[in-house]
């Protein structure tokens, strides 16, 4: 949470120094020996009260796990893409309340240990306590609802930087298993792996802060495209509360939140 702060406020300085720039048609660069060409600004400025557009991001994500017993085992890799829906505050594109729908398809991973059912001969399972490298998987239905500031034009380039919430409902999960046991008749360790299955234990509700920076390039005067790089973390626990996701070896609520990191790449329409 404190990274997302810290971004935030490096937002917000940003935007006091780059803000205010008024758009010009024609950017003729300084100098009077080999004069450039001019730059043809294509933008100028103003939009209209709603504009939409499409984005799709890369994830890298990470569990921060505070169970005992719980560590993280490594990163996992998902994405996000949706409709972007941003309601313009000015007369100009430079503030605006942004929201939409999204695809998240988000994970990570952990090791702990754990009693787990093994089959054995004539169908039947034993229990045993294993460690356990597990993987898991989230789909959640997010609708963001945030603040983006963009500047004015810089050579047909604005700088972007936006910050929010994503409110999610998780539409399906699934976790994924590695573990070793001893087998049953030469005592010898074999390492299993467990196919992906649904997962009962994961909250339907996720809540997260996030911030970003980035830039945009005016195509034409009414379509930009723009790369973002947003940090989110999760308020919420990944997993149901109230002794609905335990650890069957220390019977200790799970409890673990998300962060992740985005590639947004983006294109807009005003």
């Amino acid at each position: 949470m404190k990274k997302i702060i810290a971004l935030v406020g490096l937002i917000l300085i940003s935007f006091t120094v780059v803000f205010a720039q008024e758009p010009s048609t024609v950017d003729t660069p300084k100098g009077k020996r080999n004069p450039q060409k001019p730059v043809v600004i294509k933008d100028d400025g103003l939009g209209h009260k709603l504009n939409f557009g499409l984005s799709f991001a890369p994830t890298i994500d990470w569990m921060f796990p505070s169970t005992t017993g719980f560590e993280r085992s490594g990163s996992s890799f998902g994405m996000r893409y949706g409709l972007n829906i941003n309601v313009n505050l000015t007369l100009r594109k430079n503030y605006y309340v942004s929201t939409g729908f999204m695809i998240e398809r988000l994970g990570g991973k952990m090791k702990f240990i754990d009693n787990i059912a093994f089959p054995i001969p004539i169908d039947s399972f034993t229990v045993t306590t294993t460690g356990i490298d597990r993987h898991y998987k989230a789909h959640y239905l997010t609708i963001p609802l945030g603040i983006t500031l963009k500047s004015g034009s810089m050579r047909n380039f604005f700088i972007v930087g936006n910050f929010g919430l994503y409110n999610s409902i998780l539409l399906r999960a699934s976790n994924s298993d590695t573990y070793t046991f001893s087998n049953w008749q030469t005592g010898e360790p074999e390492y299993w792996t467990k196919q992906s299955t649904p997962s009962s234990e994961t909250a339907l509700f996720k809540e997260s802060a996030y911030a970003g920076l980035g830039f945009e390039y005016s195509i034409t005067k009414n379509c930009r495209a723009g790369v973002t790089v947003n940090y989110a973390h999760s308020l919420t626990n990944y997993f149901k509360g109230r002794g609905n996701a335990q650890n069957n070896f220390t019977h200790e609520d799970q409890i673990a939140k998300l962060g992740y990191l985005e590639l947004v790449f983006n294109i807009n329409f005003f």
